[in-house]
């Protein structure tokens, strides 16, 4: 019996930050700049808001402004831009998908709602009611930990049997075992996996990247995409041990725990001094003196990696 096709097409897709001013302002000529760039870098599958972007931090009217700021660079021909909604309500959830679908956004990544985990048929009241609400768009499941539970291959292809415009998922475990079962038990999805979890994945098949590294260093990072479609094993590897030594690297003397966004900013400021790395409060991101050591690290040992 042959394997199914994916729902959705093979992807290398790369997340789009969200710069502050001083007084926490979304800065837009900076925010379009960072995604003039993305664009410029290659990516024509970019999306906003999951845990990098500070999905979870922003209320309704901010979140309205930076869809509308989005979907005006986005939203054309040969572009495929995703929208990340986190909510702790399903309905909180739906009513986001809702506004983002005005201004032409067909593509979400969802979570599950956080505040308590879903056992298994909740979570098949969570994904037929809000994927079956917007039938002319597709969906990413976010899987996550921080949703309390997560989704193993077996449960995602019943989801699939069910749900028809679930088309992917997003995994960021470096479990080689876990990365195996989804792919070969769900194999009607999408799997978008990161950088770790992307080599492991593409000893077993073809799968899309979920790109941590693409503002940093955007040409190694394509690269890196294409010698996992190739099955070039080698440089796959090479590659992938290049981004861990660079986080190992860069983060050395920051011990402290911080979340997601804290090091996906970096990297964006690293490459552009221009773009703010502060975070949304009340979550603290690193001082002044720790992204002047970041920068010290990255112009003595990777300044020269494109």
């Amino acid at each position: 019996m042959s394997t199914p096709q994916p729902r959705y097409p093979i992807r290398n897709l790369a997340a789009c930050m969200l710069p502050w001013t001083p007084d926490f302002e979304l800065d837009v000529p900076r925010f379009e700049h960072h995604v003039q760039a993305t664009l410029e870098d290659g990516y024509t599958c970019l999306y906003l808001m999951g845990t990098a972007g500070e999905g979870y931090a922003v209320g309704e009217e901010r979140f309205r402004q930076i869809v509308d700021v989005f979907a005006a660079l986005t939203v054309r021909d040969g572009l495929d831009p995703q929208i990340g909604v986190i909510g702790l309500s399903m309905e909180q959830i739906i009513h986001r998908i809702g506004l983002a679908r005005d201004r032409g956004i067909r593509m979400f990544q969802i979570p599950m709602p956080c505040w308590g985990a879903l056992d298994e048929q909740e979570a098949l009241i969570f994904f037929r009611t809000v994927c079956g609400r917007f039938p002319d768009c597709l969906f990413l499941h976010y899987n996550l930990p921080r949703a309390k539970r997560i989704i193993r291959g077996a449960e995602y292809r019943r989801l699939a049997e069910t749900v028809p415009n679930l088309v992917a998922t997003k995994n960021s475990s470096t479990d080689y075992a876990r990365t195996v079962d989804l792919l070969r038990e769900a194999p009607e999805l999408q799997h978008f996996l990161l950088e770790g979890n992307y080599a492991l994945g593409c000893t077993v098949r073809k799968c899309s990247l979920i790109c941590s590294y693409g503002a940093l260093f955007p040409r190694t990072t394509w690269r890196f995409f294409e010698a996992g479609q190739n099955r070039d094993l080698p440089e796959l590897f090479r590659i992938a041990k290049l981004f861990d030594d660079a986080e190992t690297k860069l983060f050395a003397h920051c011990p402290r725990q911080m979340i997601d966004g804290s090091f996906d900013k970096m990297f964006v400021w690293l490459r552009d001094p221009a773009f703010s790395n502060r975070l949304l409060p009340p979550y603290i991101g690193l001082s002044d003196e720790e992204s002047r050591r970041c920068r010290e690290v990255f112009e003595e040992h990777f300044a020269d990696i494109d």
